[in-house]
């Protein structure tokens, strides 16, 4: 039940440290897409994500947050009567970051074979021992060296995720007749929105950082010409809230940018990261001076125009990263 499907589910839920959100998305007569989107504060502590933990401390005050924001976000279901709310819905389902492990693995050859893939490629993570594989589940995307440069042909993206924390929000979702067709993360499918918002493969020409904050926590990726080289996640904690307004919270997401860009270039000297692209709430002015001047890096904030371009935006849909990130999960 949790993969990355090729056919996408109309309907997505976003858990997150501090909020939930649901999206959903529909075609009129015409063919033309139409999104909405709301969302709902947490008590603190109800959701912890952890690669390891119990994420749900109160699962059944939680499933009467879910029924009441799946219920309310859309008025078509009642107008079509309650034999249709009262089927399970297909869902996709989004997690925090920290809620899996995720590690870049460079590899000179890859088998064909799905199977000998896996295998392989969970025999390079055991040999690194960069986490526990017991009771895991494994997924993965590969990434060719367009350039045909020489470092490695392959770029793996892994992504371990043990499979009792799975069930946990699998277990939610069905309490609440949602049945989850596929799960990914949040900042993975943030990108894959920017990226698709572009026009055609423009985005393979830009090397970039990519700094997601949500959830408490900096995740930073590094792309070059449509190649991720360097993924890292870091808990950030309870101060992350109000980390725009705060200079001292700058200045650390600021050096852990700086140390991503640094440990990547030694990794992959021939990268040059030219400009960074920003996923955050708030006012990123003071965010995007420290960056154009410490790191000499352009500066591109992703905002909810980059949905609009792919159809219309309802009225009165919530417009916050939580929720951008779960109309991703439907787009």
């Amino acid at each position: 039940m949790w993969e990355w499907a090729s056919s996408r589910p109309l309907r997505c839920l976003k858990f997150g440290t501090d909020s939930i959100a649901w999206a959903e998305t529909e075609r009129n007569w015409r063919g033309q897409r139409r999104h909405q989107c709301v969302m709902s504060q947490l008590s603190d502590g109800m959701i912890k994500p952890s690669p390891t933990e119990e994420n749900l401390s109160d699962p059944s005050a939680l499933a009467n947050r879910i029924r009441a924001l799946t219920g309310s976000a859309s008025d078509h279901r009642a107008v079509r009567g309650a034999i249709l709310s009262d089927r399970p819905r297909r869902i996709a389902v989004l997690l925090p970051d920290t809620a899996v492990r995720a590690t870049v693995l460079h590899l000179e050859q890859l088998p064909v074979r799905r199977d000998e893939r896996d295998a392989l490629i969970r025999w390079r993570l055991g040999q690194e021992q960069l986490f526990p594989l017991s009771g895991a589940k494994v997924l993965f995307q590969v990434f060719h060296d367009r350039s045909g440069g020489k470092g490695p042909a392959h770029t793996v993206l892994t992504v371990a995720a043990q499979e009792s924390v799975l069930k946990q929000y699998e277990s939610l979702c069905e309490s609440v007749g949602l049945i989850p067709q596929e799960v990914g993360i949040t900042s993975l499918r943030i990108f894959d929105l920017w990226r698709r918002a572009l026009s055609g493969s423009h985005w393979r020409s830009r090397d970039c950082l990519w700094v997601n904050l949500l959830d408490r926590a900096l995740t930073t990726m590094i792309w070059q010409q449509g190649r991720l080289l360097f993924y890292r996640c870091k808990l950030l904690g309870a101060e992350a809230a109000e980390a725009l307004t705060k200079s001292d919270m700058l200045n650390k997401i600021l050096q852990e940018c700086c140390a991503s860009l640094e440990v990547c270039q030694q990794q992959h000297p021939s990268a040059v990261v030219k400009e960074a692209i920003i996923c955050a709430d708030g006012d990123l002015s003071a965010f995007q001076e420290l960056i154009e001047a410490e790191l000499r890096l352009s500066v591109e904030q992703l905002t909810w125009e980059s949905v609009e371009v792919l159809g219309r935006v309802a009225e009165g849909s919530h417009r916050g990263m939580t929720s951008l990130a779960a109309m991703a999960g439907v787009l």
